[in-house]
């Protein structure tokens, strides 16, 4: 794992600026798109990489470890969906970094830069629940109100209420099972370096 706090800001600002420069490549030709779970994601991703290298340069101080964790799970509910789905997903220029690169730089930055056994509770985990749950309920509202469901693999109207149902839970239990494991290695990283 990098050490230096100086070398880990660097790489957060820099991995951050990618997810946004992706984002803003991406999306602004496209501004009726920006309600997609692939924009919004890498937003919140960018920006929270960003802050949290500004952060570590003028406070010394590093944000929650699970809120690193909750970044990768975001970045892999997305990549797991657009594999399943890759037809209806492009990977053209910008949509290569937001559908493939950026969730890959998101867990090499894992991997290689966040402070390991740092998360106090394995509770902490279920963090990684909430924004996909926000999400989930939006898109629900906006497919009511709007009728577009915004991807066919979570319309109601086309695949019903017990469908859809089943799939939010399996992509739920697939991301806290892939959490639980990051955890439990991040526990052992921590262990073995403290």
């Amino acid at each position: 794992m990098i050490k230096n706090n100086k070398l880990q800001a660097i790489i957060k600002i820099g991995i951050g600026c990618i997810l946004l420069f992706s984002v803003i490549w991406g999306y602004f030709p496209i501004p009726e798109h920006m309600n997609e779970y692939t924009f919004l994601s890498n937003t919140i991703e960018g920006l929270i990489l960003i802050y949290a290298g500004v952060l570590l340069i003028y406070k010394q101080k590093q944000i929650p470890t699970y809120i690193d964790l909750c970044l990768v799970i975001l970045a892999f509910i997305m990549m797991g969906i657009v594999i399943t789905n890759f037809k209806v997903f492009g990977f053209g220029g910008a949509f290569l970094f937001l559908h493939a690169v950026n969730p890959i730089l998101l867990f090499l930055h894992w991997v290689f830069v966040t402070v390991k056994g740092k998360i106090k509770s394995p509770k902490l985990v279920l963090f990684v629940l909430i924004l996909p749950a926000i999400y989930i309920t939006f898109l629900f509202i906006h497919g009511h109100i709007t009728g577009n469901y915004i991807y066919p693999i979570l319309d109601i109207n086309e695949l019903g209420v017990l469908n859809i149902t089943v799939f939010v839970i399996i992509v739920a239990l697939l991301s806290l099972g892939l959490a639980y494991t990051l955890y439990f290695i991040d526990r052992k990283i921590g262990r073995n370096e403290g």
